[in-house]
């Protein structure tokens, strides 16, 4: 062996690694503690070292920058928004109504938490996507993988044994629209809520509506 050459490092023990992810999950509740009083703006690294009596420093050796804190930031909040849905659907009977309580989960997990609807699903429209977090490597790695597994269980329980291929592909594509009109709901949400001026439809009036379709759809 060389001179320069480095000795491989021992791998951190148990101990360790439950210390480091312990400490990183405490990180991470403070930037979404930080996230959701103030928005994106508020979650810097100063203001989280700040939060847990933390110095930048000691910050650094988890989150080099406030680019991979947002980055790990919005995993931990599509992770907690799938656990919150697959938790409602898995509540559910049989029976085809399963739409609907996905719609109704999503908005019961955002309703009050807006700001993190906002950084997962608008602020990448106005903020580059490197600065969020969503480069390529975290939607393939992270983001698609989470939206995955919520797509996988609605098929399944939509789909009767026997279905064909096309018509479990029509189940799934079914279920996407529903998400996506969950999501549209939330958007509008946002907005009127930013500029105070609510939507002419209460919100029950028009979950009530959404159900009621995608779950007739399912039925057919």
């Amino acid at each position: 062996m060389s001179k320069s050459a480095k000795a491989p490092q021992p791998a951190p023990s148990d101990r360790i690694r439950q210390k480091r992810a312990r400490a990183r999950r405490e990180i991470l509740a403070a930037a979404r503690e930080l996230l959701l009083a103030g928005g994106v703006d508020a979650v810097t690294l100063a203001a989280v070292a700040a939060r847990l009596d933390l110095t930048k420093q000691a910050l650094y050796h988890y989150f080099p920058s406030k680019e991979t804190l947002l980055k790990a930031l919005i995993a931990s909040l599509l992770e907690e928004e799938i656990d919150a849905i697959l938790a409602a659907v898995d509540r559910t009977g049989p029976g085809g109504d399963v739409l609907g309580v996905m719609v109704k989960a999503f908005y019961d997990h955002y309703i009050h938490a807006l700001e993190a609807f906002r950084a997962i699903y608008c602020q990448s429209q106005l903020l580059p996507a490197a600065t969020m977090g969503l480069d390529e490597d975290t939607l393939r790695e992270t983001i698609n993988p989470q939206t995955r597994r919520l797509f996988d269980l609605l098929e399944q329980r939509l789909t009767a044994k026997g279905m064909s291929k096309p018509e479990r592909r029509q189940k799934r594509r079914l279920a996407y629209s529903a998400w996506l009109s969950a999501l549209g709901l939330l958007t509008m949400l946002s907005v009127t809520e930013a500029a105070g001026d609510p939507l002419i439809y209460s919100d029950r009036e028009l979950l009530d509506t959404l159900k009621g379709v995608f779950n007739d759809a399912a039925q057919a």
